[in-house]
């Protein structure tokens, strides 16, 4: 994991309770993530003051500001689901964000939570998030404007720790997660990838 050393024996430990981001196993491999160069789609930049509201389009960028990502996100909120009523589970390929988390905006007070699945079998926007690395961008558009976030820890994370007892978890005002079934060498694991970010925007 990039810039562990706040979390690694975190990540090391985490107790797999909770729910899981689920629906991501495949049966063949694709190449792995690269940071190529994509379109942007954002228009206004980051602004100071953006009142909560749920975001509808999710961009990574490295530092120099080259977008890697720019993905349409699903409509409406994610929820818990699965026989146990404890699963994240995305409608379809598109991240979304998860509804019980905090709503994107300068003041929000709560941790972002936004998921999206990753297959070996097939390419979807979140499979991106092993290409992100610490001090690259998170920009999450909203109907209220575009919020910006500074990676600080990219990495592996037990199934089901991000709805349990872990300090990820913790509400901690302008903190987004980013999640999505890990997968390495083309096969599935039992970890999501996670991105830690913190607002940057409005401060």
């Amino acid at each position: 994991m990039r810039r562990r050393s706040h979390y690694s024996a975190l990540l090391a430990s985490a107790l797999v309770v909770g729910a899981a981001l689920t629906g991501c196993g495949a049966d063949t491999s694709v190449s792995a993530p690269a940071r190529s160069a994509v379109s942007s789609q954002l228009a206004a930049e980051p602004s100071s003051v953006i009142a909560p509201a749920p975001p509808n389009l999710v961009e990574l960028r490295t530092p120099d500001g080259a977008t890697y990502l720019s993905a349409e996100m699903y409509p409406d909120p994610i929820v818990r689901g699965g026989s146990t009523g404890q699963e994240l589970n995305p409608a379809d390929e598109r991240p979304a964000w998860w509804g019980e988390s905090g709503m994107p905006g300068t003041e929000t007070a709560e941790t972002v939570v936004v998921a999206g699945h990753n297959y070996s079998s097939r390419v979807a926007p979140f499979r991106a998030l092993e290409a992100v690395a610490p001090d690259d961008t998170v920009l999450l558009r909203t109907p209220n404007g575009v919020l910006s976030y500074g990676v600080q820890t990219v990495g592996p994370l037990p199934k089901g720790s991000l709805l349990g007892d872990d300090e990820l978890r913790a509400q901690v005002p302008g903190r987004l997660i980013l999640a999505n079934c890990d997968v390495r060498n083309g096969e599935p694991t039992a970890n999501n990838y996670v991105v830690v970010a913190q607002l940057t925007s409005g401060k």
